[in-house]
């Protein structure tokens, strides 16, 4: 089992993360979304007037359910399409660069 070190920007410390249905559809589906770049992590905090980083130690457990994306490519971005329009997935772990609004807006216009 791989241990890494993830980061999650909020308004308020979370010390267990939980997994709660939106109406809102976002690139990977529903979850608790982190990062290895803490840049980036602070970056989303800095949104709300109390930034919070939130740093966790992530064991992956080799029975979890993990799909990863190493590039950006054509399975990557149907992936993120049927995500955002609401289709469920089996993964526990979805690995991956997440999509701009300008990539995402592009390809609404251009494919659709």
């Amino acid at each position: 089992m791989g241990k890494m070190l993830v980061y999650h920007g909020s308004f308020k410390n979370i010390e267990t993360p939980k997994i709660h249905e939106s109406k809102h559809t976002k690139d990977f589906g529903p979850g608790f979304y982190c990062t290895v770049l803490r840049e980036q992590a602070e970056r989303w905090a800095k949104r709300y007037d109390t930034p919070i980083l939130n740093t966790y130690t992530l064991t992956l457990d080799e029975n979890l359910k993990i799909l990863e994306f190493k590039a950006m490519t054509e399975d990557w971005l149907d992936f993120i399409v049927q995500c955002r329009h609401g289709k469920p997935h089996t993964f526990d772990i979805v690995i991956g660069a997440m999509a701009n609004d300008q990539v995402f807006n592009y390809i609404s216009v251009h494919l659709w």
